[in-house]
């Protein structure tokens, strides 16, 4: 191991690792990353592309058992296609879009007497979601008239809207919705040595690197410092406490099942909304019978996830349809004014891919030759569609536990993840139908159908951040409550959900996180 002894010990290599690898190392703080998944070659992505558009997922593990996971609740949330391992994380095949949360998102219940505030405002966070816009390579432009003040410029210039946004922005027009810009973490122009987006059409899988993930923006950086080692293909398996409550070693495998241990004054999980409460929850000991960090019995708590639904129509005109692999258009005028308490939010996306491609109306059509070049022709193109994400209000029913009756790779029980949508969120996913089916009338759409009520590929909660320990896991700075050399990032430690992505808030508080450990880290202490 390159740092017998380092300052710092990071499990997970995505958005929030990823991020803070590289906050840390550019200040001369050495740290351990410890990644479950493998180093996903760059020059295998055309590779992985080709695997994608034949139905594959090129980033799911080859460990078998790895993955396991149960399911219980309502309204099964699957992993499967709604994470990555390997170095990157999700960042690896999410969609980029990096939108900020509104001021509004972290004073619930100031503002509307329902779920909590944050205890931090969107002002303490304002310069941080500048830095991690510059850091991912964020392209946008401030059109949005319900985007909280910004103290900085977008980096990059937007992308301009698609010829089917036309559509949408004339519809929309005469209803009274606003159309505005998507903000996405992908290269309008040339950006931080990697290339202008080419719309390939395949985002999950950018061949080119001009969508952000952070084993390109962040980790190779941090790794060329000189101060960042990674373990690659090594499982955490618990953490151990001293005398004192602090976390002194890291328990980790390979695939040999052979146990190691890593020491540092100060560990960070960034594992993801999952994995991170599930490692806590094998963690126990004499200490914590109910699982590290976890005297509040908040561990694993207030799952969120944003419903999702389609809602698509036929027009008589061509739209041109997956020209590019991302969406450049989107209203959020239905998620921020309005009461809280009586209306949840959500945003509208506008499909720049909507409708059957013409492989598959050519595979069920069950014509041939001239034939079925005229019914390819006749039949695609022709189709809009408007995606709704709804906000999801903290629930202590939603959860993740372990599952003592099913073992993982190495043993261990996997995360059983209890999941449902409640009657708040089902009401604003009727309105915001109602409302996607409106625009498309507007537009002389026909044959207006509505997708099966799924969720977005968000994992939020699980180690709520807050200022009583009783009520949350983690302080504002996410340092645990109970273990002051344990750091809880990513999205798990949001409070509420906003029916925004949270990607770009897990990389602002990344960043934040980074400089006040550095500071402590300077002054010799680790809480």
């Amino acid at each position: 191991m390159k740092f017998k002894n380092p300052d710092v010990c990071i499990i997970g290599t995505g958005a929030a690792g990823g991020i803070m690898a590289w906050e840390l190392a550019r200040r001369g703080i050495q740290v351990v990353m410890i990644e479950s998944g493998p180093m996903h070659p760059f020059e295998q992505r055309f590779e992985y592309m080709h695997r994608f558009l034949k139905g594959e997922n090129p980033w799911q593990t080859q460990l078998p058992g790895l993955d396991l996971y149960s399911t219980g609740g309502s309204f099964p949330y699957y992993l499967e296609w709604n994470r990555a391992r390997g170095v990157g994380g999700s960042t690896l095949h999410w969609e980029g879009y990096t939108l900020r949360f509104h001021e509004n998102d972290f004073r619930m219940f100031s503002l509307y007497g329902i779920s909590e505030d944050w205890p931090i405002s969107y002002e303490n966070i304002e310069p941080y979601y500048g830095k991690a816009e510059i850091a991912l390579g964020v392209a946008g432009t401030p059109d949005d008239p319900w985007g909280s003040f910004r103290g900085t410029p977008f980096p990059l210039p937007p992308f301009e809207f698609s010829y089917s946004d036309g559509f949408f922005t004339r519809g929309c027009e005469t209803l009274g919705i606003t159309l505005h810009h998507l903000p996405q973490a992908r290269n309008s122009i040339a950006y931080d040595k990697r290339p202008q987006c080419q719309a390939c059409g395949t985002c999950h899988v950018c061949p080119i690197g001009a969508k952000a993930s952070v084993d390109i923006t962040h980790i190779k950086k941090a790794i060329a410092t000189g101060n960042v080692n990674v373990l690659m293909d090594s499982t955490v398996l618990r953490l151990e406490t001293d005398h004192s409550q602090k976390v002194s070693g890291v328990i980790y495998a390979g695939h040999d099942r052979i146990e190691h241990r890593l020491s540092a004054p100060i560990v960070i999980i960034a594992a993801g909304a999952v994995e991170t409460p599930r490692l806590l929850l094998l963690s126990t000991s004499k200490n914590f019978p109910n699982g590290l960090a976890n005297r509040s019995g908040l561990v694993g708590k207030y799952f969120m996830s944003h419903p999702s639904i389609d809602v698509t129509g036929r027009v008589k005109e061509k739209v041109y349809p997956y020209r590019v692999g991302f969406s450049t258009a989107m209203t959020r005028q239905f998620a921020i004014d309005r009461n809280r308490a009586k209306k949840g939010v959500f945003f509208l996306e506008f499909l720049n891919s909507a409708g059957h491609k013409p492989e598959e109306i050519a595979l069920s059509s069950g014509k041939w030759g001239e034939s079925l070049e005229r019914h390819v022709q006749e039949e695609f193109g022709h189709t809009l569609g408007v995606r709704v994400y709804c906000e999801q209000l903290p629930d202590k029913n939603n959860s993740i536990s372990l599952n003592t009756w099913k073992k993982d790779y190495f043993g261990n029980p996997v995360p059983n993840i209890s999941y449902g949508i409640g009657e708040y969120e089902r009401g604003a996913l009727k309105e915001a139908t109602e409302v996607a089916k409106t625009i498309l009338q507007s537009v002389g759409a026909s044959d207006i159908q509505t997708g099966n009520l799924w969720y977005a590929a968000h994992q939020i909660g699980t180690h709520r951040m807050g200022k009583d320990s009783r009520a949350s896991v983690v302080d504002k700075n996410l340092c645990a409550h109970d273990v002051p050399n344990l750091y809880l990032v990513g999205s798990g430690c949001f409070v509420t959900a906003s029916a925004s992505p949270p990607t770009l808030t897990i990389a602002a508080l990344a960043i934040k996180t980074s400089e006040h450990i550095a500071s402590i880290s300077r002054m010799g202490r680790t809480g």
